[in-house]
């Protein structure tokens, strides 16, 4: 079982007060969980376990709904309290470099985003929770609310004996992110209303 170092300060950000603690697993900076905690009396607290998105959360990219994602999550758990748990796997765990191979065949082939890493040769999820689990057990959590659209991230989590409930985080699509989102619910399984809540799961 690979060890971590845990550290943490007290962070003033534009979505309220948390305490950072940063998870380290190794020299490479992409090895780095960071949490964002904010106090909770509840007995099942308030999570999100979100993906790095470097595109939109910091370039602000208007294809995705990353950045309003990781807004509407800090903002609710700093008002309810709870834990924002930030992996470094862009790309749905392919890294920034296929990500960006993928946007390509998208701008030029037409294809979604689910058909490009088809191409590939990338599973169109290939994400693991498994630091997220080492956070939860550190903070001794075992029920949570999980703010979330991806059944995958449930049932990881779920198979990892965490009760979860679920809690939406579902942004409105726009002219430039409905083709993306529409992928994700359609094609990723991706619970969201907007598109009918009824997607068809990987092949």
């Amino acid at each position: 079982m690979k060890t971590y170092e845990v550290k943490h300060c007290h962070i003033n950000s534009h979505y309220g007060n948390f305490i950072l603690y940063c998870f380290n697993y190794g020299k490479h900076e992409d090895e780095n969980v960071l949490v964002f905690k904010k106090d909770s009396q509840n007995e099942r607290p308030l999570v999100r376990i979100q993906s790095a998105c470097f595109t939109a959360e910091i370039f602000r990219s208007k294809d995705c709904d990353c950045h309003e994602q990781l807004e509407t999550s800090l903002n609710l758990i700093n008002n309810n309290g709870g834990y924002f748990i930030y992996l470094l796997q862009d790309g749905r765990g392919a890294g920034i470099f296929e990500k960006v191979k993928g946007l390509y065949l998208t701008e030029t082939q037409g294809l979604d985003t689910a058909e490009a890493y088809d191409k590939l040769g990338i599973p169109r999820d290939p994400r693991k929770y498994d630091k997220a689990l080492d956070v939860l057990k550190y903070f001794n959590i075992n029920k949570i609310r999980l703010l979330t659209n991806n059944p995958r991230k449930i049932t990881g989590l779920a198979n990892a004996a965490i009760d979860v409930i679920r809690e939406p985080i579902e942004i409105k699509a726009t002219e430039s992110s409905y083709e993306y989102l529409k992928t994700k619910a359609i094609k990723l399984g991706h619970l969201m209303h907007q598109f009918g809540d009824n997607p068809k799961h990987d092949q």
